[in-house]
């Protein structure tokens, strides 16, 4: 599950997507992100299907159910710009975050958005993780290249790319696990003892 992310790099943003924004350490559910669709724009990070009686507020969908899952059938397509997200390894009681990236690069993730009650919101597709990664969480988010985004955007179904394969992580501290802090603290690799 990917709960919280990262967009630090904002002049890539602009340059790539034409999106001025500030830079997000810890970008957290219900908060403004930058997607795109057949253009850039900002959604909601919570994701409600039309028909729901109450928000659902969903910020993952699961790439193995997202054909079969009522609440995604009329969900449009659209690709979440990231450079970096977080995981917790649970150990007994304790939760360690780490953080996740590719050489501090943007990337998209496979998402999809709907207007629920006038309001655009979107969901991260997630999957399997792989070998390297589930060291840490047994989920990851979808990654896509540009053409792969493309591809997605057209409605292809793309769960894998490349792009997994060079991630990197590392422990960084708990003071990531509050939303109220956003700054470069969030992303500092530390020592585990």
């Amino acid at each position: 599950m990917c709960s919280r992310y990262t967009v630090r790099d904002t002049q890539a943003v602009q340059r790539e997507y034409g999106a001025v924004i500030k830079p997000s350490y810890n970008v957290a559910p219900s908060q403004d992100v930058v997607v795109v669709t057949d253009k850039a724009e900002t959604m909601k990070w919570h994701y409600s299907p039309t028909w729901a009686k109450e928000p659902m507020n969903l910020i993952n969908a699961r790439s193995e159910t997202l054909r079969e899952k009522p609440s995604f059938k009329m969900a449009e397509r659209c690709l979440i710009v990231a450079d970096g997200w977080y995981e917790w390894l649970r150990e007994g009681e304790s939760k360690e975050p780490y953080f996740f990236h590719m050489s501090n690069k943007v990337f998209n993730f496979a998402g999809i958005y709907t207007e629920y009650q006038g309001v655009k919101g979107c969901a991260i597709i997630t999957k399997e993780a792989n070998e390297k990664l589930s060291k840490i969480h047994h989920r990851m988010p979808v990654m896509l290249k540009h053409n792969e985004g493309r591809d997605w955007l057209k409605g292809k179904d793309v769960y894998s790319s490349s792009l997994s394969e060079r991630v990197e992580y590392y422990p960084v501290d708990k003071i990531v696990n509050s939303p109220r802090n956003n700054d470069e603290r969030c992303v500092e690799e530390i020592k585990l003892v």
